[in-house]
């Protein structure tokens, strides 16, 4: 196989830190076309125009139709073709290192096979907002729901009714993580607390509800993960549910990323290899960089030369950019840039001094090369660029109107000649980075001493302009922001008040099950607060404490919620909060097997209330507990006790949050005890 289409390779299910089973080069690449017309936009010939993408695709062209459907095609379209036969989710990995064409290779199907036959929704993970449960799903799949709201009434009904029926009474769980959902079903009454694991479960269960309305046999839904190196913990999880779960029908999952940064212990490499061995399908597509010779035969044919003037040259690239796509095209626009590669009119033809080239000293690290572009933009430009990369991969119009005080005419403007350079996009309401590397770029621009500033001063303007609806709404994107520029924060009001939305936050994904991303929120917190917090603010240290302890409890973290468990308990003096803080003590033990610490512990707790019980009853103690019931009870029957009152007694409830975790437990101490236990709830 001599064509550049080599420049891409497959491997298909296996477990391993590659997945590597058996590999097999693809004929022809989907992004061949891209790329030459990358090199071709390069050069900027106007014998090129007719093959000029829009400014937007400039320098990152989409891949586009090679009148064949390449190997990594026929991957994708037969998994869409199974999966909208017989329903069978399936999992498709396309992995490469950045800038190799990952993203092209889906948006050919997305092109080719999709917009007849099923729904595509997408969303990209940021790095600098890992933390975030399940953002990158929202965002797939508030896509869908915007078109759904721009479609006719008709039809708009058809999609609410469908959900309403799926989702009651539950919705509000969807509405939590997806609040544009609201638009469609309206506003959701709430659901009632669980515990964790039931929490969990109940989330699981409405989000596979919400999924089948839009994964159906008439219309299967492809759902397209880019950047999963940077993957949330929770996120990761549901996707392992989603690809085992046998209720969940007509999901093409694709996922995409960096192999350069994926590891065989990288939790994405554990979960594909779960998931296998749970009865997954998975494939993954391997992409390689571009060989010396195809960058050859690409400059020949962009050149429309001999071979043998472009191989020099081609070692250069080579040299330079490893054979990544995205850094080549930029380093050949770079050197088209500056002067160093020419079309001289008069002769008709390309002209370069590869000794010249040299001697300037081009860098081989594609995020200084972007840098160096971008600082040949304005200063505005390159300011506005920059405050967009501390805010995201994207941002909405109005929340970069917030932190520039600018309005849309004045902010469109600034940006333009970066919208012209096909560096960013315009959006929905908002603007992107065309690149990963882009961004990185322009957040290399900021010196790293300034950047907690910045970060801090957006976090302050964010909160100060948003009303209590639209922090809540944008809580996360506020509170990463102030706690990238915490170590600047001075006032200790200030530190608390930063220290409250991450008790907020931590909340707020805890009741989502993210365990770990609400451990580093409530961590953050606790640490704004300090130790001096017990005696200013012990609501607000308590409560940063025992939510910690018990999401590192339920993240598996055993020591380290043993450890925290024991200072709350060395500072914690009413008797509520030390039930709550015992009551974590006491899972912990059933947690280990510890049954007889755990009930000891339990009946410690019930003393605190007055209730006093034997660690070891007798048969007779038994019956009269049974005996007092059937007094209380009287003439009622049981069906009718579900019309009493509801308790609202703190103490009381808090006997019931002892006795509801210590009764089960008590069959491994005395059978006794345990009917005891259960009288008495």
């Amino acid at each position: 196989m001599g064509h550049p289409a080599n420049c891409y390779r497959l491997a298909i299910g296996s477990p391993g830190a590659g997945f590597a089973r058996s590999r097999c080069r693809a004929s022809r690449p989907i992004a061949f076309d891209a790329i030459r017309n990358g090199f071709r936009v390069a050069f900027g010939h106007p014998a090129f125009a007719r093959d000029r993408p829009v400014a937007s695709e400039r320098y990152y062209p989409q891949g586009h139709s090679t009148g064949e459907h390449s190997q990594e095609i026929d991957i994708l379209r037969g998994a869409f073709e199974r999966v909208a036969a017989y329903g069978r989710p399936e999992f498709v990995l396309i992995s490469g290192y950045v800038g190799i064409g990952k993203s092209s290779v889906i948006n050919e199907l997305h092109r080719v096979l999709l917009p007849s036959r099923g729904l595509f929704a997408s969303g990209k993970f940021d790095q600098y907002k890992r933390n975030i449960p399940y953002a990158t799903l929202a965002k797939a799949f508030q896509t869908l729901i915007h078109q759904i709201l721009a479609k006719r009434d008709a039809e708009v009904n058809q999609w609410r009714n469908a959900l309403r029926d799926a989702l009651d009474p539950n919705g509000q769980v969807i509405v939590n993580i997806i609040s544009e959902l609201e638009l469609v079903i309206g506003q959701q009454p709430p659901v009632p607390d669980l515990s964790p694991v039931d929490a969990r479960s109940r989330f699981r269960a409405v989000f596979r509800q919400f999924l089948g309305v839009f994964a159906r046999a008439e219309h299967p839904l492809a759902l397209f993960l880019d950047d999963l190196q940077w993957v949330d913990s929770a996120t990761l999880d549901l996707l392992k549910y989603l690809t085992t779960e046998p209720d969940v029908r007509h999901l093409l999952l694709l996922g995409a990323y960096r192999d350069n940064e994926v590891s065989a212990s990288h939790p994405l490499v554990q979960m594909v290899e779960e998931a296998r061995k749970n009865g997954a399908v998975v494939q993954e597509i391997v992409l390689k960089p571009l060989s010396i010779v195809e960058i050859h035969q690409l400059l020949a044919d962009c050149l429309q030369c001999e071979k043998e003037r472009t191989q020099a040259l081609a070692e250069l690239i080579n040299e330079k950019t490893g054979g990544n796509p995205f850094f080549a095209i930029q380093f050949l626009a770079a050197l088209a840039e500056e002067g160093y590669i020419v079309f001289e009119a008069d002769k008709g033809d390309w002209s370069w001094n590869l000794a010249q080239i040299r001697s300037k000293g081009f860098t081989d690290n594609v995020v200084e090369l972007m840098a160096k572009k971008l600082s040949r933009l304005p200063e505005s430009t390159q300011e506005a660029l920059q405050q967009l990369a501390c805010l995201g991969n994207s941002a909405a119009i109005a929340t970069l109107n917030m932190v520039r005080g600018d309005s849309d005419q004045e902010l469109q403007a600034v940006l333009w000649d970066a919208v012209h350079a096909g560096l960013i996009s315009r959006l929905d309401g908002g603007y992107a980075f065309m690149h990963d590397r882009v961004q990185e770029a322009a957040y290399a621009l900021i010196p790293k001493e300034l950047r907690p500033r910045i970060h801090l001063r957006f976090g302050r303007s964010l909160v100060g302009k948003m009303g209590q609806n639209e922090i809540e709404a944008n809580l996360f994107d506020i509170i990463n922001q102030l706690n990238s520029g915490s170590a600047q924060i001075s006032d200790p009001g200030e530190k608390d008040l930063v220290a409250d939305l991450n008790l907020r936050a931590g909340k707020k994904t805890k009741a989502a099950a993210a365990y770990g991303s609400a451990s580093i929120y409530l961590s953050a917190g606790m640490q704004l607060v300090g130790n001096d917090a017990w005696d200013r603010q012990p609501k607000l240290a308590f409560s940063l404490s025992l939510e910690r302890a018990e999401c590192e409890f339920l993240n598996g973290n055993f020591d380290r919620a043993e450890r925290l468990i024991g200072e709350l308990l060395n500072r914690v003096n009413s008797k509520l909060e030390r039930v709550a803080v015992h009551r974590l003590r006491i899972l912990l033990h059933l947690m280990r097997a510890e049954y007889r610490q755990a009930v000891d512990r339990g009946l410690e707790c019930l003393r605190l209330f007055g209730v006093e019980m034997p660690a070891a009853p007798t048969r007779e103690q038994v019956q009269l507990e049974y005996e007092k019931i059937y007094q209380q009870l009287g003439n009622r029957s049981i069906e009718s006790l579900i019309d009493l009152p509801l308790m609202t007694n703190p103490d009381i409830q808090a006997v019931m949050s002892i006795l509801s975790v210590i009764a089960a437990s008590a069959f491994n101490r005395d059978i006794n005890l345990m009917y005891l236990f259960f009288c008495q709830t």
